[in-house]
């Protein structure tokens, strides 16, 4: 039978998380894409902390251990004490990733919400503009559920990331117009769609991508975290954050044995390996044009039938029948 897509969309960190298939981690302004322009420059491991001082005691380990860790991250937005870099995209070039064999790194919103996702259980992936094709390709090959997850601004969700997600989950009803979306996600959709409206209007001459990320990084700019990122000299990393599609890498989150236990890592995973989206579409300079085909065959077989949205606890509790005590 033929499967739909379906999206969740959680608004901030401080959200009790649904049940999914797959996480894309969205933190645009600006630890997703710091991480995702890490590997773009041929980064190594990348260890995402829950604090300050867990990142400072992971990155003397490391030390010890014979490698050569870069500690970067923020807390309201500058680096903290004994940090090496903050969280400029920019600040990541080959020379400085070609000095370091890893990454630790601690935000103060982005870190927390990948590593919340992480204790679900299901693959978890750092997503931003600048790899919103790869990410939704990469987020397709493992399930069609796909959680949205925004890390917010101060426990509340904030403009920018909701836009983000609003953006991804366009592309994706672009493709497959029968995607069923909960209510938060349409929230989203319809911030994305208000604002490309009132946008600036594109180059009709140049692709959507270039289009989109015109009338993104338009709307982005108003957002409180992008303005206060302006004021504070980091004007720069809007626009940098605000380009769609700029690469296919899609930053993993793994698992590492560490003593007893285990300890969160990221990896490059690549959305060029997948290829349920068509990229041509969105390299023509044309307006996208919906695909009714269904995603027969392309989805990870987690699922049988099809799939209606539930609030709360129902939802739960239907998936239950389907799923691991895990999520219930």
């Amino acid at each position: 039978m033929s499967k739909l897509a379906e999206v969740e969309v959680v608004l901030s960190h401080s959200e009790r998380l649904p049940v999914v298939d797959v996480w894309l981690i969205i933190d645009i302004l600006r630890a997703t894409t710091v991480m995702t322009s890490w590997f773009e420059a041929g980064g190594g491991d990348l260890y995402p902390s829950e604090s300050v001082e867990e990142a400072l005691n992971l990155a003397a380990s490391l030390k010890k251990d014979g490698q050569t860790p870069v500690l970067m991250g923020e807390r309201n937005a500058i680096a903290p004490e004994g940090f090496d870099l903050g969280n400029s995209p920019l600040d990541i070039t080959r020379d400085l990733v070609s000095r370091h064999s890893c990454a630790v790194m601690a935000t103060t919103n982005g870190t927390k919400a990948l590593l919340k996702a992480a204790s679900t259980g299901r693959p978890v992936f750092a997503a931003c503009a600048r790899n919103a094709f790869a990410a939704l390709n990469t987020a397709l090959s493992r399930g069609s559920r796909i959680g949205i997850f925004c890390s917010g601004r101060k426990g509340r969700p904030a403009w920018d990331d909701t836009l983000c997600a609003g953006l991804f989950i366009s592309r994706l009803k672009d493709y497959f117009p029968e995607t069923r979306c909960s209510d938060s996600a349409r929230l989203a959709l319809l911030a994305w769609r208000g604002a490309s409206e009132n946008a600036l209007p594109g180059n009709a001459s140049v692709s959507v991508a270039s289009v989109e990320s015109s009338r993104f990084e338009y709307s982005v700019r108003t957002a409180d975290h992008a303005v206060f990122l302006k004021k504070i000299g980091f004007g720069d990393d809007i626009a940098f954050a605000s380009r769609v599609d700029a690469t296919d890498v899609v930053p993993e989150l793994h698992e590492q044995p560490e003593g007893d236990g285990m300890r969160a890592v990221m990896r490059p995973s690549h959305g060029e390996a997948h290829a349920i989206l068509q990229k041509d579409l969105l390299d023509s300079p044309a307006v996208i044009k919906p695909r009714a085909a269904p995603l027969e065959g392309k989805l990870s077989d987690n699922q049988d039938g099809s799939y209606v949205f539930f609030a709360g606890k129902e939802y739960e509790k239907w998936h239950g029948n389907k799923r691991g005590p895990d999520e219930r």
